[in-house]
């Protein structure tokens, strides 16, 4: 049979053999004192393990009970998150910005629906590098309001020698909700939910 070390039996079962086999040992051959100690030993350090396991889940649930109580105090608050989705709220204008990594000569803005369609376009002209704003109100080119709904935005930017600009997306708005899926938690902003991991700022 193999050994089994205190590790699988689990220290309640260990003791338990541990004082079995000092109450049956034969009193003319008695256990050997050094084994003996070593099983204490081994006891012990199982002891130990068990005590910092459960330290350790006890600091684990603590973190996530203070992500999550620092999440709901969002609510009401401007955030910044990463990425060019953003959702549409009927009769409501959405904010976005975007870092461009150069100073750029021609900048486009697309406005793409969720099926892939771009239904806006806008030219800011010339923009300097750094982060730059933008809003859109919901409508199309012909000024037509647009349905509620998942949208999202990207950038193309050219230098004054016509070379591309790389830009970063962000989209902004103000969280109105908090909510949490498998332990972690989400903040709805511009009516979706967005994992609060990627919540890069709030104003």
């Amino acid at each position: 049979m193999a050994d089994v070390g205190p590790e699988a039996l689990g220290k309640d079962v260990f003791l338990q053999l541990l004082t079995t086999q000092l109450q049956y040992q034969d009193p003319l051959d008695p256990t050997d004192s050094t084994q003996f100690v070593a099983e204490l030993a081994q006891f012990t350090q199982l002891e130990q393990t068990s005590e910092m396991n459960a330290q350790l889940s006890k600091l684990v649930e603590g973190n996530i009970l203070l992500n999550n109580f620092g999440a709901t105090s969002l609510i009401g608050k401007e955030v910044q998150v990463e990425g060019g989705l953003f959702s549409l709220v009927e009769g409501s204008a959405s904010d976005f910005s975007y870092q461009l990594s150069g100073d750029a000569q021609e900048v486009v803005i697309q406005i793409v629906d969720g099926i892939g369609d771009v239904v806006r376009t806008f030219n800011p002209g010339a923009q300097q590098a750094g982060i730059q704003r933008a809003s859109w109100d919901g409508r199309d080119a012909n000024g037509n309001p647009l349905p509620a709904g998942d949208y999202s935005f990207n950038i193309s930017a050219r230098d004054q020698a016509g070379g591309p600009v790389s830009s970063e997306t962000f989209s902004s708005g103000i969280v109105s909700g908090v909510l949490f899926e498998n332990g972690a938690p989400f903040v709805t902003v511009n009516g979706g939910n967005i994992p609060a991991s990627d919540v890069i700022s709030v104003r």
